[in-house]
């Protein structure tokens, strides 16, 4: 196997989480804010100070590792399920077996499309996000080349729910996998999936043949 090319942390930094649940909280929190000017004002010039003091020169890749217990990697600042990344739930993985995987979300305010459900984007984004882990905890990383959501529900946000994805079968490069998205024993909406699998120089896991 190739030396991994992308850099690997001995675990998630813990500042880093914090700085991403407290801006998570900041989201939720300015999307439910009451509409007075002068506090929003004053609440945006505090948060312009504090972005430019975190502002870096230069650009750097946000890409960074975290290897899981059983496998795999979790990617610290990934807009899914890094918790380093503000605009990640994040999903959290109870579950990676060789076949398949499972992981709670939580989704608030800030992701509603339809009013007291999440918007359709989002659903689409977590299964998108899910069936993707599902075929690289089997050995074969690969990026969508096509995705159908079917909504069977609206999807409440502010009470847990589950995503589970599997890999079903492997055609060459060709990878399908379905999955579901679950608030409690009731499917909210389905996804099956083509993935294009690529080799490891492209992803820190480990390939079977």
């Amino acid at each position: 196997m190739p030396e991994n090319p992308f850099p690997i942390t001995n675990g998630i930094p813990p500042a880093r989480a914090l700085l991403g649940q407290r801006i998570r909280d900041l989201i939720q929190a300015s999307v439910c804010a009451q509409d007075n000017d002068a506090n929003l004002t004053t609440a945006a010039e505090q948060i312009e100070a504090i972005t430019e003091a975190l502002r870096a020169p230069g650009t750097t890749p946000p890409l960074l590792l975290t290897a899981l217990e059983g496998g795999g990697h979790l990617s610290i600042n990934n807009p899914l399920e890094g918790p380093g990344n503000p605009l990640a739930p994040p999903l959290s993985w109870t579950r990676i077996d060789p076949t398949s995987v499972s992981a709670d979300v939580l989704l608030g305010p800030a992701h509603e499309g339809p009013p007291g459900r999440v918007h359709g984007g989002w659903v689409a984004a977590v299964l998108d996000h899910v069936l993707g882990r599902a075929t690289a905890a089997a050995g074969y990383p690969g990026m969508t080349a096509s995705l159908t959501v079917d909504y069977h529900h609206g999807t409440p946000y502010a009470v847990p729910l589950t995503a589970e994805g599997r890999l079903v079968r492997r055609d060459g490069r060709k990878l399908h996998a379905t999955g579901e998205l679950k608030a409690g024993d009731v499917v909210c909406a389905s996804a099956t999936a083509i993935l294009v699998h690529f080799g490891a120089d492209r992803f820190p896991v480990s390939t079977k043949d």
